[in-house]
């Protein structure tokens, strides 16, 4: 079964008396525990790609499967459900809650689904994304790059099957922005969820084994990154132009 899959998704938006089309019957698949990157400029669609993928605007043709359940359908309850429990968001701004702590944040989606987050997960979550030193700081006190491994963590705290993750480096410097791609690929290999990043830097989308580009609301193709920038970056010209 596939993690994640989409099948001819299009979305149109209108403004001021015009249509604009976003996305136009895009399809694409995320197999069980691989990692994959889609790339483009800004004004692609990107963004309303993953919102599509997430559940969180609807497509006005095409279908999302996320670990072959279908989105059609699904009630707004439903799909709040589906996202807790079965994907995890990884934000560009964080979205931490400043006055919990760093455990309290990564902990926050099991509370919400009326559990406790087992001790034993959470310490290995945050063995694996090198914060069990700042377990109790609260998340108002930490570093961008230390915020956003906490956000890697939580996403990963309901042990999802698919992760989406939005541009997430946009707000991180360079050091911090390597430092993020080193622990989501650590985090693919060890804990297998698959994962699907979404960037236009091919330095960040050379964490992913497998790069899509997208232009103007199609998937102009797709190839291995070979965890390399520059052959990423190259690639991605060739396929843009």
């Amino acid at each position: 079964m596939n993690a994640l899959e989409a099948q001819a998704l299009s979305k149109t938006f209108h403004s001021d008396g015009k249509s604009i089309d976003v996305l136009k019957s895009i399809s694409l698949v995320i197999p069980e525990g691989e990692f994959h990157a889609v790339m483009g400029p800004s004004g692609s669609g990107k963004s309303t790609l993953l919102n599509l993928l997430a559940g969180l605007l609807p497509a006005d043709s095409g279908s999302v499967f996320v670990s072959g359940q279908p989105l059609a359908g699904l009630s707004d309850h439903a799909l709040t459900l589906l996202r807790r429990r079965t994907v995890g968001i990884i934000f560009q701004d964080f979205n931490l809650i400043p006055t919990l702590s760093v455990s309290e944040n990564i902990a926050l989606p099991a509370l919400l689904d009326g559990h406790p987050l087992p001790k034993a997960h959470l310490d290995n979550l945050l063995n694996l994304v090198g914060l069990t030193h700042r377990a109790d700081q609260p998340a108002e006190k930490l570093s961008g790059g230390e915020a956003q491994r906490t956000a890697i963590a939580r996403a990963f705290a309901m042990e999802p099957r698919i992760i989406l993750a939005d541009e997430p480096t946009g707000n991180l410097d360079s050091p911090s922005a390597t430092l993020f791609c080193n622990t989501l690929k650590r985090m693919n290999a060890e804990l297998g969820t698959a994962i699907l990043l979404i960037s236009h830097d091919p330095q960040v989308a050379a964490a992913a084994e497998t790069i899509h580009v997208l232009k103007d609301g199609t998937i102009r193709g797709s190839f291995a990154s070979e965890h390399n920038a520059t052959h990423v970056a190259n690639r991605y010209l060739e396929l843009m132009a």
